[in-house]
């Protein structure tokens, strides 16, 4: 605890009582309150003295929260900077909060865990009741097909799990395409993937064709098929030059000469090393206006994939299913779409986020003497920094498809059940920590290391519902307007 200590919000001041307790920094003042959680923290630079005699620690979060704490003295400064280091540089993710919080009033640590089924969103969708043409395969319980997939997958009917292990063989990290979202109106489908592993070399894999060749003949009888070779689609969401670069490193993207049933088209969309550096999202949204198109309009089958195939894979997957099914747009629907497109088809959270501190920052601004403490503490991160390809791995792809998701909300408001404070809370809470739904960066990690320990996400929202409510939603309007498909306006 630190007396007399003063916040500065950019708006107002006030002198008060900090507190840093194990999972967050507490602000106390009889106007203000201010708890910011660990993990949620950006950069903390330590800076030189004011001209007013204070020592300012300058704050930045990953939720836009921008704050300067002063204290009387530089010893004082110096201590909550280190204590702040040391509390938020954890090795881990067992040390988050999600692994210690306690809701009020309590409820069952399993609650919210289920709230995607995926037996039941796929028979939604018509799996298994407007069409046979689907099956679900356990071939991936143990993760042993693919490690970074959903333990339950569900692929063509006609397709044998021997062939799916040999088409993943094909495909980088396992991630064989399989079923995302099935568009009842059509019986057309959202597939996803990884890159082939094509390389040099050209090599093909007959077993992967033939599963794309299913999954494109889905839906249709024999006259039906011919047609629609010409307007399904293979969506490489890559810069062409990327997806060439990918050949050399064995890899690539598929040839239509032995993927004939079908048309190719890259998107363009950058990387998370680019994305860093900007929030671009038209070329995202032009590619989502594609999918959308061609599964509604055109009718016909669409597979996505990027270079690994979660990321900008399912960025498109989760806004293309947003645009085309009213469901989604619902606030139950929406967690079922976040848990179904990002937690288990292994969007890197833990990485992507830097949950384990290696994206946030503690600095010595010039002109602020370092303690012998922190040159030591600063030589050693340099050194990790170096080392870590985990700082390579911060990127906010999960806060670009929140803010399309803003971006389609403001095109046709009344067609959301949620508003804009309900994505604000999910883009806090994926930093946050406090749950455990968005830590890990797979299926299989979460299953094993945080389900049954920490609680969900989900029930806490639920809890907010009134908040989060959006007044001039009209479910059987959005129904009603051009079939319950959003367009993007791009």
């Amino acid at each position: 605890q630190v007396n007399e200590v003063q916040l500065d919000t950019g708006k107002k001041r006030y002198i008060g009582t900090l507190h840093l307790t194990a999972h967050q920094l507490i602000f106390s003042h009889p106007e203000e309150e201010l708890w910011i959680a660990y993990p949620i923290l950006h950069t903390v630079e330590r800076q030189s003295q004011m001209a007013d005699g204070l020592f300012p620690l300058r704050i930045r979060c990953h939720h836009f929260l921008f704050v300067t704490l002063s204290f009387r003295t530089e010893q004082e400064a110096i201590d909550v900077y280190e204590s702040m280091q040391k509390l938020t540089c954890i090795a881990s993710v067992e040390q988050l909060h999600a692994f210690f919080y306690q809701p009020t009033p309590p409820r069952d640590i399993m609650e919210g865990w289920s709230r995607y089924d995926p037996k039941r969103e796929y028979a939604r969708m018509g799996v298994g009741v407007s069409s046979d043409e689907w099956r679900f395969t356990s071939v991936n319980e143990n993760y042993e097909l693919c490690a970074t997939y959903p333990h339950c997958l569900v692929v063509p009917s006609k397709i044998s799990d021997a062939v799916l292990s040999y088409a993943a063989k094909f495909r980088s990290k396992g991630r064989i395409p399989t079923l995302s979202y099935l568009h009842k109106p059509t019986m057309t489908t959202i597939t996803r993937s990884s890159q082939p592993m094509i390389g040099l070399r050209q090599s093909r894999s007959i077993q992967d064709e033939k599963l794309v060749e299913a999954i494109f003949n889905s839906g249709r009888n024999e006259d039906e098929r011919m047609v629609m070779h010409q307007r399904n689609l293979i969506v490489d969401a890559r810069p062409t030059a990327n997806a060439m670069a990918n050949v050399a490193m064995g890899a690539g993207s598929e040839s239509t000469e032995n993927y004939r049933s079908c048309r190719k088209l890259y998107l363009g969309i950058d990387n998370i090393h680019v994305m860093r550096d900007s929030l671009n999202r038209i070329s995202l949204l032009d590619g989502v206006s594609v999918i959308v198109r061609t599964v509604h309009h055109d009718q016909a089958h669409v597979l996505v994939h990027c270079s690994d195939g979660w990321d900008r894979t399912a960025q498109l997957t989760a806004l293309a299913s947003l645009c085309l099914d009213p469901y989604y747009r619902t606030i139950e629907g929406f967690s079922v779409l976040v848990e179904k497109e990002w937690c288990s088809f292994g969007h890197k959270f833990s990485d992507r986020c830097g949950h384990l501190t290696h994206e946030r920052d503690f600095q010595v601004a010039p002109g602020a003497q370092a303690s012998a403490a922190e040159a030591t503490i600063s030589s050693i991160q340099s050194r990790l920094h170096q080392q870590s390809s985990h700082v390579r791995e911060t990127s906010p792809v999960f806060h670009q498809f929140l803010d399309c998701c803003y971006q389609l909300w403001t095109q046709a408001p009344w067609r959301f059940e949620f508003n804009e404070r309900f994505l604000i809370a999910l883009h806090y809470n994926a930093y946050a920590c406090q749950f455990g739904t968005f830590l890990c960066n797979t299926d299989r990690e979460r299953r094993s290391t945080v389900q049954g320990r920490s609680h969900s996400v989900w029930p806490h929202l639920d809890q907010r519902r009134d908040e989060f409510s959006n007044v001039i939603y009209d479910a059987a309007r959005d129904r009603d307007t051009d079939q319950g498909v959003i367009v993007p306006d791009t």
